[in-house]
């Protein structure tokens, strides 16, 4: 069986790191041998949607159990939607980690245990007491966000924005920052949001949540990598699952 593990450094000695998407490392540790191989996070400096594309890297390694110590909502679903189950509030070092998940000591978590952007900044959780989002805007203040709208359906409002306060998603240098960061993953290649047609009912909230304008409507939702920032805020809106962030050449 092949685990993952977050990790402070690239050894089994090392300590088991609190942030999921942000991790310096990822241990893949074959639980049988105890071989392990120590992958660097490319993904630690992203603006928006590091969680995600650190969920799909795991999946993509084929493992069957990510140890952490906190993982947010989007990356739990990306991973619950991989089949890869994951334990939180591991700590100690990662050897040991692996060690009481062999002796069945760890049990799978039925949600995630922070919320989104959880290790952003200087690597400090969200502040649930003082009730305050990403931007230092009280939850529930008037804001300059998108907003669901009181009636039918939902709507682009400058009325409550719930949270979602400008630094949320990425506005302004943050979302600059986040769209050179992903640029810089890579020579010719970016994080960036990408539709997957066949789940796509065509609604457009993907669109009225885009803070960059990069999506249109054509039978489905379509991206333009260049512009999307990979701020993730539509791979959370969206009812259908359809939007996942992936790796793109541009």
């Amino acid at each position: 069986m092949k685990v993952a593990v977050t990790s402070s450094g690239p050894t089994l000695d090392d300590q088991v790191e609190a942030r999921f998407g942000r991790c310096p490392y990822f241990l893949i540790v074959d639980t049988d041998s105890m071989q392990f191989e120590a992958l660097e996070n490319p993904n630690i400096a992203l603006g928006g949607g590091a969680g995600i594309q650190s969920a799909q890297m795991m999946a993509e390694r084929g493992v069957s159990h990510l140890l952490t110590g906190n993982c947010g909502p989007n990356a739990f679903r990306v991973l619950g939607q991989a089949g890869v189950e994951v334990v939180v509030g591991v700590t100690g070092r990662a050897r040991e980690a692996v060690e009481r998940f062999r002796a069945g000591e760890f049990a799978s978590a039925g949600s995630a245990n922070v919320q989104s952007h959880f290790g952003m900044g200087a690597g400090e959780p969200q502040s649930q007491a003082s009730n305050v989002d990403l931007s230092g805007s009280p939850i529930g203040a008037p804001g300059m966000g998108m907003d669901r709208g009181g009636g039918m359906g939902r709507r682009r409002g400058m009325g409550f924005a719930m949270g979602r306060g400008t630094g949320m998603w990425g506005f302004g240098s943050r979302g600059q920052q986040a769209g050179t960061q992903a640029s810089a993953l890579g020579s010719g290649r970016k994080a960036a949001a990408l539709v997957r047609g066949e789940k796509c009912a065509g609604c457009g909230i993907c669109v009225d949540v885009c803070p960059v304008g990069a999506i249109r409507i054509e039978k489905h939702a379509v991206v333009n990598p260049t512009l999307c920032t990979a701020c993730a805020a539509c791979v959370s809106e969206c009812p259908n699952e359809a939007v996942i962030i992936v790796q793109q050449r541009i």
